[in-house]
């Protein structure tokens, strides 16, 4: 019978091609173009009360809006999306009427749609985005940024897979790019994490700094020191969090060795 080591090093070398072949863990592919998983509620935080819900899969996305009319009335709009560039995603809009909720069955013959306009949602950070659409000759144009639900916590011990790149080093010797499997121990206490780990073949490090959120998308500005005596800072941003799964990206500079730092890594809670 196959030990649960064994099936743990076939994930993670699942893991390792699959960062080695997406760029980033959480990354929507068209071609050789890679963008940031858009998936969330986003809005505009000065304009409560109106807003926009994606869900991606590959490279489609499916728009709802939910704003009012005229008449104040509320109402909604949907749009199939396509990856139209590296982080724009575009759509013919549509408005429907269908029976009533409440009917005792559902007639989707009696669904209707009119399409209305079109919508673009252009990602100009992992966290904030352009949305442009147009409702009857009625053209809207928003800075939105994902919205927040619920602090995600990371607490945890991952087998993780790491992609490293290591450039600019004092020691031009250390300068290299890796791909290997480490473990990883989060403890979060609120907006307070601290990372333990060994990354780029060096000593135990320990990563402290404040966790943010923005929508489902985290991240946490750190100061680290490892027990061999190097120091500097980490960034760990696009931190997502799925049941028994995270990821992310990585970037860094080391103040003892002026090495820089970037990289994508995908963990799993093995138990």
């Amino acid at each position: 019978m196959t030990s649960i080591h064994a099936r743990l090093r076939c994930l993670l070398r699942a893991l390792c091609l699959c960062v080695l072949s997406a760029t980033a863990p959480c990354v929507y592919a068209q071609g050789t173009a890679f963008t940031t998983d858009p998936s969330d509620i986003w809005w505009k935080s000065s304009e409560s009360g109106w807003g926009m819900q994606i869900v991606a899969e590959g490279d489609a996305a499916f728009a709802t809006l939910f704003v009012y009319d005229a008449d104040r009335q509320p109402t909604f709009y949907t749009s199939t999306l396509s990856l139209a560039g590296g982080a724009t995603w575009s759509g013919d809009l549509y408005r429907t009427s269908g029976p009533y909720f409440g009917a005792a069955s559902f007639d989707p013959a009696a669904v209707t749609l009119r399409k209305v306009g079109t919508l673009t949602f252009a990602r100009t950070g992992s966290d904030s985005a352009t949305l442009e659409y147009s409702v009857d000759g009625v053209t809207v144009r928003k800075d939105i940024t994902r919205q927040l639900l619920r602090y995600e916590n990371y607490s945890g011990t991952y087998a993780t897979i790491v992609h490293l790149s290591v450039a600019r080093c004092s020691n031009a010797a250390d300068n290299r790019e890796q791909t290997d499997p480490y473990t990883i121990d989060v403890n979060q206490s609120g907006t307070t994490m601290t990372i333990k780990g060994t990354f780029a073949h060096r000593a135990a490090c320990t990563y402290t700094g404040s966790y943010t959120q923005s929508g489902k998308v985290g991240a946490v500005g750190a100061s680290y020191v490892c027990a061999d005596g190097d120091q500097g800072a980490m960034n760990f941003f696009e931190l997502t969090r799925r049941p028994g799964m995270i990821s992310g990206r990585l970037s860094g500079h080391s103040i003892t060795d002026a090495c820089d730092y970037s990289g994508t890594f995908t963990g799993l809670l093995p138990f």
